[in-house]
């Protein structure tokens, strides 16, 4: 398993602080830097899990195909929620936050998405 120190680094430099020990809080502006860098790095489409609340201690997931990631000024709660993606679920379209998206498969993507998703929680 990888340490979480190496996720942070790689954060830092997509967010580039001046003091990489800590990264920039979450925030309009780290978001944008965020989605301009997944927007360049990320292949679409991909196949991962979403899941969903149906109640008390009650979550269910969703097999979902990501097919890309929405632009800040059509989202709504950004802040509250992080960036969002559209996809497919069965044959509805979906949005859903990215920051709830777990990808099915290894490789660059997985990373990508397990180290935004690592910082949106842990740095808001």
């Amino acid at each position: 398993m990888e340490k979480i120190e190496d996720s942070e680094k790689r954060v830092a430099k997509i967010l580039g602080p001046k003091d990489s020990s800590r990264l920039i809080e979450v925030s309009s502006e780290t978001l944008k830097v965020y989605h301009n860098y997944l927007s360049k790095n990320l292949s679409f489409s991909f196949e991962a899990k979403y899941s969903c609340e149906t109640g008390f201690l009650k979550t269910v997931y969703y097999d979902i195909e990501v097919t890309d990631i929405l632009n800040m000024d059509d989202c709504d709660g950004v802040e509250f929620y992080g960036l969002f993606c559209r996809g497919k679920r069965d044959k509805r379209k979906i949005i859903v936050p990215l920051a709830e998206v777990e990808m099915k498969q290894k490789g660059r993507n997985k990373q990508l998405i397990e180290d935004y998703r690592s910082w949106f929680w842990n740095y808001r």
